[in-house]
């Protein structure tokens, strides 16, 4: 298995490009995941996408690090999804603020979605889900 030492260095050149067009593949895909199946650098990533989010990044490619937190948050490796459900505990203004900012609806239901695996007040996440109404797909509505 090749190491995963070029996962840092490949992340920070994928926020200087341009996003290509999502086709079920990022620079974590068959590094930290492959396809639902969690890779030892899965908590690693979830912490340094959950770092650059908070420390802000080009508003481009907060779709794709919320589809990445998704794929992390939601593989089959309980003990390691619950590890990285963990490290975006930490962060869930984030999701919070991802939602409420209407910058993009894949991005939003994504941190949605994650949302309601972290966030513990159910009640919350209803007042959200009103709240937010018009940044959602209408399924989650």
């Amino acid at each position: 298995m090749e190491s995963a030492e070029h996962l840092p260095g490949d992340f920070l050149r994928s926020l200087k490009a341009r996003p290509l067009a999502y086709d079920g593949q990022s620079w974590a895909d068959g590094h930290a995941y492959v396809q639902s199946n969690l890779m030892q650098p899965a908590v690693a990533t979830a912490s340094m996408v959950m770092a650059a989010l908070a420390g802000g990044v080009p508003p481009e490619h907060r779709r794709e690090l919320m589809m990445v937190l998704g794929s992390l948050t939601a593989g089959e490796q309980d003990d390691i999804a619950d590890l990285c459900r963990d490290v975006v505990r930490g962060g869930t203004w984030l999701l919070y603020e991802e939602v409420t900012s209407g910058r993009d609806i894949d991005a939003a239901t994504y941190a949605f979605w994650m949302l309601e695996e972290v966030e513990e007040d159910v009640e919350r996440i209803g007042f959200l889900r009103n709240s937010a109404r018009e940044n959602l797909p209408s399924d989650l509505n």
